[in-house]
């Protein structure tokens, strides 16, 4: 099972509803990504969302590849007056 949080002091905040009931002992292990602290020069947003594509299983999220596709408008959009 692969379950996402963030730590704040001593206490893991689970972004997901889990299936264990209270009480119950757990065991975590964890791994700490570098790419995910906030630097000056951060990725564009394509590079971000290519990552992440990358990264993520979607397809087990029920996520077909071909959503992405035609996705992006390439109008250059409307006028403006300054």
């Amino acid at each position: 099972m692969k379950i996402k949080g963030i730590k704040r002091g001593k206490t893991i905040e689970i972004y997901q509803e889990i299936d264990i009931p209270d009480g119950e002992e757990i065991i975590i292990y964890t791994t700490y990504e570098e790419s995910t602290k906030v630097v000056n020069n951060q990725a564009t947003l394509y590079e971000s969302i290519e990552k992440f594509r990358q990264e993520e299983d979607l397809e087990t999220a029920g996520i077909e590849p071909e959503i992405f596709t035609d996705v992006r408008d390439n109008s250059s959009g409307r006028e403006v007056n300054l």
